[in-house]
């Protein structure tokens, strides 16, 4: 019990001789008693500061998640665990750390499962026939015959062929915004986010779509562009009609 433990320590703290003796049930002890019922309050009280600032405890409530959202710029996703919300907030707070290589895609991969993103980020760079190549989404994927490089910019209105199938994270929160981006025929400064092994799919949460495009796109380098091999729910592209003015428009 906290009262227990500052009397012991004020015990401790009392200078040596006869006229500090602190009797048990003595008018020293009973002085300190008074005393120490203001002083555990005050603990209490400074405490509980402290819970809703830090999310690292059990005290740090919904609330606390939504106004250090509000604060720090981030999407407050309120269908999500409030462990996840907590673990973006830390990681907000964090940032940028102590990692130099901030536009590495491992630095990316480390940020996104910090935020607990269950992703893994991969360069679009492979090794064949004695030289580095690109690969279409649909070569990593395992749904193109060929693994050569995409050379042509032949398009169907604004979808790209070997790109249309997966969505993107180019510029936009909105991804309908971004599915519409032209990357043109060079894929170098292209990547992909998706399962541990490259042309794999991983799972997001369906309510934290915007906070995890929020989070790519504050550390990618900005003339990129990543594909996306995930599964959300329902597992169909899932587009949010909303614009970047704060005005959601909601397919059913």
């Amino acid at each position: 019990m906290i009262k227990e433990k500052i009397l012991r320590m004020t015990k401790k703290l009392l200078p040596t001789g006869r006229a500090f003796r602190f009797p048990i049930g003595g008018v020293l002890e009973k002085l300190n008693k008074g005393l120490i019922q203001r002083e555990s309050e005050a603990y209490i009280d400074a405490l509980s500061v402290l819970d809703s600032i830090l999310p690292d405890n059990s005290n740090f409530t919904a609330q606390d998640a939504t106004d250090w959202e509000r604060r720090l710029g981030l999407i407050t996703s309120v269908g999500a665990s409030l462990a996840d919300r907590k673990a973006a907030i830390l990681l907000k707070m964090q940032s940028p750390g102590t990692i130099p290589a901030r536009q590495h895609y491992l630095f990316l991969q480390r940020q996104l499962r910090a935020a607990n993103f269950d992703v893994y980020v991969h360069e679009n760079r492979f090794f064949e026939g004695g030289q580095w190549i690109t690969k279409t989404p649909f070569q990593v994927s395992g749904f193109a015959p060929d693994v050569v490089r995409h050379k042509t910019s032949l398009q169907h209105g604004q979808t790209q062929h070997g790109a249309g199938a997966y969505p993107k994270i180019a510029n936009s929160t909105n991804q309908i915004i971004d599915d519409t981006f032209s990357i043109g025929s060079n894929y170098r400064s292209t990547f992909f986010i998706g399962g541990e092994v490259v042309g794999t799919f991983a799972g997001i949460d369906n309510t934290r779509i915007k906070e995890f495009r929020q989070l790519v796109l504050r550390i990618k380098p900005a003339q990129t562009v990543g594909f996306l091999f995930t599964n959300f729910v329902p597992a169909v592209a899932v587009y949010d009609y909303g614009d970047d003015y704060g005005n959601d428009y909601t397919l059913e």
